[in-house]
């Protein structure tokens, strides 16, 4: 049921119900006490009057043997001043009540009717005169509560009460004003929610204070940007996909639709576009594969103890024919030289043998003839690095920032002639990181540029699992 009622019901409910709590509380506490302390006040002040009575109620039972009808010697004294001399003095008519109590404590005279029949408590008692007759108790005497009594407690509760009520009033306004008031910013949040959901990316939420609220409305906005900067990503990413993909398939149309209407000959040098292209639709399918893979933490990795300077040398070796082709030098260097000097590294080495290929790759495409490329293997204080360091045209460094973000491209008119999908380094740096290391460049523009890539020795706990 209460799940059902919106936030600010239950808040309300809530202030209302603590409020009422505590103004009983406070109101029936200090009844008890005003009433307590008033009665002990009467006790007090009315005990020379009711000593006065002693003499003549402990002759009455004396000539009696017990209390029966005692009430019309009471109801006397009460009334008027007692005849026979028992009585020194008048009290005046309804002055006061008497409350008379047996040698056991229980009541056998009490106008109020509220404690007749019982035993009174052992504290009363200690408050009340003895009656006794040759040296024995045989009652007690106390004095009740009068007409005046009476009327004061009633106008006490009286007051009480209507102080409860006016308290519980001023409460529940100003319970309803800090409410509205701590709920606005909550009910910001919840619009802005929704304007978002709608597609608003680009709202945000003002904040107005430094308190919890304030900080969950910056959480929000946070979240908000993140939000907007992700669909830009996938709505640059999903531009860039059909942009890439629109050059190939151009190119096969064109091509077939040449052959098909025999404007070229099949010959291979007409089918050779055709194929190049489908190979370079591959390339880009199976990079968007790894990386979509690797972002989601679902690449799998199949590990094993793989020594750098091996898997470098085998790539170098691969990479030699295309180097003089080129007409650049290509190396290795491995530090320490001495065999089994390295430390291996729990990794995968086909995803290893991939980001150094991408590496290659690219050193080679931008390294004009008479240029070098060399691979450098190094032992690091927590793993191995590996880097390749080439003399080609450099990176501007208002690129720098930016050569691992997928499809970018500082010269895009390059890398499409030769080939390159513009996700290689994008593909490199979420393989690297999925094995727990780091990816860096430094580069200066004429003077080559340095890909370094830093692994650990150990597994580490938040790599993507094989």
């Amino acid at each position: 049921m209460l799940d059902r009622l919106p936030f600010t019901t239950k808040l309300m409910l809530a202030v209302v119900l603590a409020v009422l709590v505590a103004v009983g509380a406070v109101a029936v506490t200090v009844n008890l006490a005003v009433v307590r302390h008033f009665s002990d006040y009467v006790s007090v002040e009315m005990q020379p009057r009711v000593a006065a009575l002693l003499p003549a109620l402990a002759e009455y039972y004396q000539n009696h043997g017990d209390w029966s009808g005692v009430q019309e010697l009471l109801d006397e004294a009460r009334m008027a001043g007692m005849g026979r001399g028992r009585i020194v003095g008048r009290m005046g008519a309804g002055a006061m009540q008497f409350v008379l109590a047996d040698a056991t404590g229980r009541v056998v005279v009490d106008p109020s009717g509220r404690f007749l029949r019982r035993r009174l408590r052992a504290d009363i008692l200690q408050r009340s005169l003895p009656i006794e007759v040759r040296e024995r108790t045989v009652g007690y005497l106390m004095a009740g509560d009068g007409p005046r009594e009476q009327e004061f407690s009633a106008r006490l509760n009286a007051s009480i009460l209507r102080a409860g009520v006016v308290a519980s009033l001023v409460a529940i306004v100003l319970g309803l004003l800090l409410t509205g008031t701590a709920l606005k910013p909550l009910r910001t949040v919840r619009d802005a929610a929704r304007r978002i959901g709608a597609g608003d990316l680009a709202y945000r939420v003002p904040i107005a204070s430094r308190d919890e609220v304030g900080e969950v409305a910056l959480q929000f906005n946070e979240m908000a940007a993140a939000l907007e900067r992700d669909e830009r990503l996938r709505r640059a990413l999903m531009a860039d996909i059909a942009h890439e993909l629109r050059t190939p398939l151009a190119v096969i149309r064109g091509q077939a639709e040449a052959l098909q209407d025999g404007v070229f000959e099949l010959t291979p040098e007409n089918i050779a576009p055709i194929y190049d292209q489908s190979i370079l639709l591959g390339r880009l399918v199976d990079d968007l594969r790894d990386l979509a893979l690797a972002e989601a933490g679902s690449l799998p990795l199949e590990r094993a103890q793989v020594a750098l300077d091996e898997l470098a040398s085998r790539a170098v070796a691969a990479f030699q024919p295309q180097a003089r082709e080129k007409g650049v030098a290509l190396s290795l260097q491995v530090e320490p030289a001495a065999p089994g000097a390295l430390p291996t590294v729990d990794a995968d080495p086909q995803r290893l043998a991939q980001v150094l290929g991408n590496l290659l790759s690219n050193a080679l495409r931008y390294t004009p003839s008479g240029g070098s490329v060399v691979v450098k293997v190094t032992s690091d204080p927590k793993g191995v690095s590996l880097a390749v360091a080439d003399t080609g045209i450099g990176i501007a460094p208002e690129d720098l920032p930016h050569v691992f973000d997928r499809f970018y491209r500082a010269d895009k008119a390059r890398t499409r002639a030769d080939g390159g999908t513009g996700l290689g380094l994008a593909v490199a740096r979420q393989l690297v990181e999925a094995h727990g290391g780091q990816i860096t460049v430094q580069s200066e523009p004429g003077h080559g540029s340095t890909f370094t890539v830093r692994l650990p020795r150990q597994r580490p706990t938040s790599s993507v699992p094989g």
